[in-house]
């Protein structure tokens, strides 16, 4: 749905990178985007704070909607269970904010350091920006994209070298892989084919026909091969290309 009370302002995170892109009443991009950057592992967190006041008072979006959202690489993402709010790795309780792509079981879910969280909703806070709230990428997209995917499909999210990867059986989460990529496998039109059967041999499932991804789906794996599965590339047309941090914020406009 378009914001019909005033433009709005699109932010994203990587741990690199802060990005706004600017959208107007009738959901056109306004200007170009606004850009702050750093050296990787620069205290990224202070550097995200800092730059991200930086960019606003460059904005000058007081009082303005915006969304949020920051690369995967900042959260512990996992699966959710009415048995464990996350498996995977020991929760850390009050230390994390998690946020769920939604109330049925079991669900993809993300956890945000809570100081992390709390610094960031004091930044907007100091502009009055309303409806905030932090997502993490894989989250924003696949509340953007699942509704196109068939029950068989599995689901994806590639950026910055690495995969997100969710399996999903009869139209219900299975399990969930991240990893980083090389350029080798990015390169090799049979990498995915390869990952997912590995994926589904182990989870018990069938190997999907289909992945959908979204993000920097490298151009080799969505050539089909006899007999593999097919790769879908997930992407809005009439968006601009740009940084990691600008498609993040991107990843936040709605369908």
């Amino acid at each position: 749905m378009l914001d019909l009370f005033g433009p709005r302002w699109h932010i994203g995170c990587s741990k690199s990178g802060v990005a706004l892109v600017r959208r107007d009443r009738f959901g056109h991009h306004v200007g170009a985007p606004i850009e702050r950057d750093w050296p990787v592992g620069t205290a990224p967190a202070a550097m995200l704070r800092r730059q991200l006041h930086d960019a606003l008072d460059e904005a000058g979006c007081a009082g303005a909607r915006a969304t949020l959202v920051l690369s995967d690489d900042w959260y512990r993402i996992g699966m959710s269970s009415s048995a464990s709010r996350m498996a995977g790795p020991p929760d850390s309780g009050a230390d994390d904010r998690v946020s769920q792509s939604g109330s049925g079981q079991p669900c993809l879910a993300a956890a945000l350091p809570a100081a992390l969280h709390g610094a960031l909703l004091d930044t907007v806070a100091r502009y009055r920006l309303r409806g905030v709230v932090p997502v993490a990428h894989s989250l924003a997209a696949w509340k953007r994209w699942h509704r196109d995917l068939k029950s068989g499909d599995w689901f994806g999210v590639v950026h910055d070298s690495s995969i997100m990867l969710l399996s999903r059986a009869g139209g219900k989460m299975q399990g969930l892989m991240q990893q980083s990529l090389q350029q080798v496998d990015m390169k090799n039109p049979g990498w995915l084919d390869a990952r997912a059967a590995i994926e589904a041999a182990k989870l018990g499932v069938p190997v999907p026909r289909r992945i959908g991804l979204c993000g920097e789906v490298p151009e080799p794996w969505t050539v089909a091969l006899p007999g593999g599965l097919a790769c879908i590339p997930l992407r809005d047309k009439k968006l601009p290309a740009g940084s990691l941090s600008v498609a993040l914020a991107q990843a936040g406009i709605p369908a």
